[in-house]
């Protein structure tokens, strides 16, 4: 999305000595593809690199991606990606970026190890990612010190191991990125949001605080992670069959809630899902997650066990057609067939857009026999993003010059602005920035929005090792929307005449009533333009079709009210 700004029309010039650039081309105005461009005179480098997944409207696309644009004039001076957490919205991007410029990588050990898996998948050599520790430091950027800019990792709370916020200290002051975050007072692995470092932060003056607004509609805090064990309790008890439950792979703190009580509840344990294998090892391997090896079961063993000692942990939280889940709904999992008095538990939260296959989901779950209403005490899921008073906690304790909102559709960037205007923040001090819109910041407190870059979508489908063009995605829409209609037209090689009457082929197009009656009339149409198109429009093969098309799509718009896809076609008659 280019948001609606003024050009920034010297965006192509290196920026000036005392001059740094804060440049999101992702992440602003959309949940998702989250990529901030930090830019000086010295330092070229991104936080985060992320995808978004596709919507209803983009058929036949797997993943989309930021366009790097910006990056291409001074493809010779990027020199980082710094990464806040490992959630696909901040590194599913990685992959495509690295093919084209190979930096290093910097990130906390669950983070990269979560990116390593993708790099081996994608052929990308894995020498680029640097583990930092919490609270570690690099040094990014050019000057006699080995790096102008110093990027510190801060730990946070959130719905991954090692999320961290970074700080950067910068010539023109300390810039902090919240990236996702909430406070939680007891997190299950003991590592809490680092308050008293921010708070140290904000004592000695920070020039500019980017925060998480996906959560700034809700109003108090989010519950503790640790308060979603008395809901899921509740689920072992008053399940007789098998318990069957969804969550996001990378939960690691749920995933580790529910295998404590699957153990106590003497359920063995049964995983189903690429993801959740993957991440459940790479946890393991770290020390994030601890899981007895006589608690797994193999899914082709699961017969051998009654239904009240099984806990099925499955991928398909939002309704992913090729999920572990989907597969269970299908009944592609031999010996775990979903029945009467089975019960699944969606412990997630719906990701926007994501709500009608959520929906699907549970109603086959129930045709199936399955309960899918819990009664219990507590939660079965908790955010990962604070609240309203989480994010006013920053804000007091960041205490920034100046307020950026970040990570959301622009109505939560504006109500999270009004958040901090009610903690006194005055309205020149509070900036809403859009996808593409610069900010700079110079000395002495000096800044300004010059104007937007170009930004954009890259759409990704797999097996394609190219970017799919936009065209394409508009295509298939209007396919599967107003279908298509062809107009093959037959012609002398040599008089450039019509031979015969020009056919019309449809699919997916809904005619009028008389369908061969509204056949003639395009056939009718394709003849007369043919006809009266000039001679150097019929030598050209591209511009008769374009003429064809265009002539073709107005009587149909006028007559039916339907865009389909129209495909002039024109052959040479043969032996003529």
């Amino acid at each position: 999305m280019t948001p609606v700004a003024p050009e920034f029309t010297t965006w192509t010039e290196v920026p000036a000595d005392d001059e740094l650039r804060l440049i999101p081309i992702g992440g602003l105005g959309e949940f998702g593809m989250n990529a901030l461009v930090v830019h000086s005179a010295r330092s070229l480098f991104l936080v985060d690199c992320g995808q978004l997944f596709p919507s209803d409207d983009q058929p036949g696309i797997d993943s989309i991606v930021p366009d790097f644009a910006y990056l291409e004039p001074f493809a010779d001076r990027l020199q980082a990606v710094l990464l806040t957490h490992g959630h696909e919205d901040h590194i599913g991007a990685l992959p495509y970026f690295l093919r084209r410029w190979p930096v290093p990588v910097y990130g906390t050990a669950f983070t990269l190890g979560l990116v390593e898996g993708k790099l081996r998948e994608h052929g990308i050599d894995t020498d680029l990612l640097h583990p930092v520790p919490d609270f570690g430091r690099v040094k990014v950027g050019c000057d006699e010190d080995g790096g102008e800019i110093e990027a510190e990792w801060i730990p946070v709370t959130h719905s991954i191991p090692d999320a961290c916020a970074l700080a950067l200290h910068t010539p023109q002051g300390v810039l902090v990125h919240s990236g996702d975050f909430k406070i939680d007072p007891d997190p299950p692995d003991g590592r809490h949001t680092g308050m008293d470092r921010l708070k140290a932060l904000g004592d000695a003056g920070v020039r500019l605080l980017m925060a998480d607004s996906t959560n700034v509609g809700r109003p108090g805090r989010s519950p503790s992670e640790s308060a979603c064990r008395e809901g899921l309790e509740a689920a072992f008890e008053q399940t007789k069959g098998r318990l069957f439950v969804t969550t996001f792979s990378s939960n690691i703190h749920r995933l580790q809630t529910l295998i404590d009580l699957a153990y106590e509840f003497r359920r063995r344990v049964v995983l189903l899902g690429r993801s959740l294998d993957r991440n459940l090892a790479l946890a393991r391997s770290l020390k994030r997650l601890s899981l007895p090896d006589d608690l797994l079961t193999d899914p082709k063993d699961a017969h051998l066990f009654d239904p009240d000692e099984l806990l099925v942990l499955c991928t398909g939280s939002q309704g992913e057609p090729m999920s572990g889940l989907a597969r269970l709904l299908r009944r592609e999992v031999k010996g775990l067939p979903i029945q009467p008095g089975d019960r699944l538990v969606v412990s997630a939260r719906a990701i926007p857009g994501n709500e009608v296959a959520i929906s699907r989901m549970l109603d086959e779950a129930e045709r199936l026999g399955a309960e899918t209403s819990l009664e219990g005490p507590g939660p079965v899921h908790a955010s990962g993003h604070g609240s309203r008073d989480e994010l006013a906690d920053l804000i007091r304790a960041v205490r920034p010059a100046q307020m950026v909102p970040v990570h959301g559709t622009y109505r939560n960037l504006r109500a999270h602005g009004k958040l901090a205007a009610s903690l006194g923040w005055a309205p020149e001090r509070i900036s809403l920035l859009d996808g593409g819109l610069c900010l700079r910041l110079f000395g002495e407190d000096r800044m300004d929005m010059p104007g937007a870059v170009p930004v954009g979508k890259c759409f990704v489908s797999e097996g394609v090792d190219h970017m799919v063009d936009a065209r394409v995605v508009k295509d298939r829409l209007i396919l599967q929307e107003d279908g298509v209609v062809f107009a093959t037209l037959l012609v002398d090689p040599q008089t450039r005449d019509l031979v015969a009457d020009p056919t019309i082929l449809s699919r997916g197009f809904v005619m009028l009533s008389d369908d061969e009656a509204y056949t003639e009339l395009l056939a009718g149409v394709a003849r007369k333009t043919y006809e009266e198109a000039p001679p150097e429009i019929r030598k050209d093969g591209e511009a008769l079709r374009d003429t064809l098309r265009l002539a073709l799509r107005r009587v149909i718009r006028k007559t039916t009210q339907t865009r389909p896809l129209v495909i002039p076609v024109v052959l040479e008659a043969p032996g003529i």
